[in-house]
């Protein structure tokens, strides 16, 4: 028996168009429903018995429900799988399906207008006034929301509003939207400028209108271009620091060349972007990139300008989000039962900015020591964190204090100093180096 594992189903629900509740994104027809909207909350769905079944045979490396899904990952043979809460008091994470429609019809895609997706959803947008009466419940709980999954949220005629519904009654969630671009006018652009969205990622697979066609069908590549170019000019007249905007490039055998990706780097530069991301996919299958599939020398190369790698890789030279701690104590000394602060020297070595918080005061960017063994097993990925004081742009160094709460018994420990973009991602998936301090709890 092959065994497995999944993260899905410990950390994120999606939510359907038709308010339908599945695992994950691998599931576009929603044949295996979780749940539904309006005859349950989303907390019932979420540690209903169905879900505790699906956790207690992943803590155990199987799971049937899993067998036809795509997000599992296969366990090595000397690898125990992860034993988790089969109960989750909280759930940190929501895809939101706005609609299910789309204005392109992408070469192979499951949401394309050849597919019989349309016909799997008993509606075809998720009402505005459905919104906040299923997201209340939970709100408090929520570190993410995701408006997006198949189709082009920006079909839904009133997502702008409710990206901002969503931001007004919940300011301190991290709000992430995915889009193809074209359907985004100057009016739709301010408004999500003003909204509070965290950050946008604009799909665009290729540097010129030849490759870009070949997947996007229908697609206008100096247009995307034109909109992400002025959707930048409209952020930063706006005095705006979000959201980020990525552009995420999919990577096909007829544009993973060097030419075409060193092409994309320079538009995304000269455009002034956040963020630029390759995607890995392995479908179509006469047409994903072999190139850089997973495990190979050219993977291992992009290996942190993956999307799916790190949520705050980029592509961009110059803009990235790299730490380089300058001054850590080497050792800590603390008793049991007592807390302890220190001052650690930080700065920012790639250049993306990082906002002291949001237009809605949502504090970003915070520094984590994270909790381990002295024989290097984690222990507390969440022992301590602490805020920026001020924002750090490129090159600038910063003093962070952080407190360290107390801990139950005495022994030698490690901290782990890394940064971390709040509902984002920590800056070591995206290549940042990390540092180590001994701490040594003494007896009372």
């Amino acid at each position: 028996m092959n065994r497995f594992t999944c993260d899905w189903i410990f950390q994120i629900l999606v939510v359907l168009c038709d308010g339908k509740v599945v695992c994950g994104c691998a599931d576009p027809y929603g044949d295996r429903p979780l749940g539904q909207v309006g005859k349950q909350t989303l907390l019932e769905i979420w540690n209903s018995s169905a879900v505790q079944e699906i956790r207690r045979g992943l803590n155990q490396g199987y799971a049937p429900f899993c067998l036809n899904c795509g997000l599992k990952r296969p366990l090595r043979n000397d690898e125990a799988p992860q034993r988790r809460g089969v109960i989750q008091d909280c759930l940190p994470r929501i895809f939101l399906e706005p609609t299910v429609v789309c204005n392109l019809n992408c070469r192979g895609a499951v949401c394309s207008k050849d597919s019989k997706i349309l016909a799997s959803r008993s509606r075809h947008y998720f009402p505005r006034d459905e919104l906040l009466p299923m997201l209340v419940p939970v709100g408090k709980q929520l570190i993410r929301i995701d408006f997006f999954n198949y189709g082009d949220p920006f079909c839904h005629p009133e997502a702008v509003s409710m990206l901002k519904d969503i931001k007004a009654s919940f300011p301190g969630i991290y709000l992430y939207t995915s889009t193809n671009g074209l359907l985004l006018t100057d009016e739709k652009m301010v408004g999500l400028i003003r909204s509070g969205l965290d950050e946008i990622t604009f799909s665009v697979d290729g540097a010129d209108q030849k490759t870009y066609e070949r997947y996007r069908r229908n697609g206008q590549f100096p247009r995307v271009l034109a909109i992400m170019r002025r959707f930048m000019e409209l952020r930063r007249q706006d005095g705006a620091e979000t959201p980020f905007v990525n552009w995420r490039y999919i990577l096909f055998r007829w544009n993973d060349s060097s030419r075409q990706m060193n092409k994309a780097r320079r538009l995304a530069r000269k455009i002034g972007l956040d963020r630029l991301t390759w995607e890995i996919t392995d479908h179509p299958e006469d047409a994903f990139s072999r190139k850089f599939f997973p495990g190979t020398r050219g993977w291992e190369r992009i290996r942190f300008e993956i999307w799916d790698t790190s949520q705050i890789g980029s592509a961009i030279k110059g803009n990235r989000f790299i730490a380089r701690f300058t001054d850590i104590p080497q050792s800590i000394r603390m008793k049991v039962g007592e807390a302890a602060a220190v001052d650690v020297a930080v700065q920012n070595r790639g250049g993306a900015l990082w906002p002291e918080r949001t237009r809605t005061g949502r504090r970003m960017v915070r520094l984590g020591a994270q909790l381990y063994s002295i024989e290097g097993n984690r222990l507390d990925l969440n022992y301590s964190r602490a805020f920026l004081p001020m924002a750090l742009s490129g090159g600038k160094t910063g003093v962070i204090r952080i407190e360290l709460p107390p801990l139950p018994g005495a022994g030698e420990y490690q901290l782990k100093w890394d940064m971390v973009s709040e509902g984002n991602d920590w800056f070591e998936n995206g290549g940042s180096p990390v540092a180590w301090t001994r701490l040594k709890c003494l007896p009372e």
